[in-house]
């Protein structure tokens, strides 16, 4: 499974996020299925660099 960054709107986005400023969330899924959602478009690409870049096996 690869990781996955999907944005949400309105009625996607999960109840408990939405409010009167939230109009975008973005969800990272790792490869391992955990989600984490972020308000921010360049953090949610940072997480999902960082989430990639764990799985990645090392040259060791």
């Amino acid at each position: 499974m690869s990781v996955t960054v999907t944005k949400l709107q309105g009625n996607d986005i999960p109840p408990d996020m939405r409010g009167p400023d939230v109009e975008v969330v973005f969800r990272v899924i790792d490869q391992q299925g955990n989600e984490q959602y972020l308000f921010d478009d360049v953090e949610a690409a940072q997480v999902a660099v960082r989430a990639s870049d764990e799985d990645l096996p090392s040259n060791s």
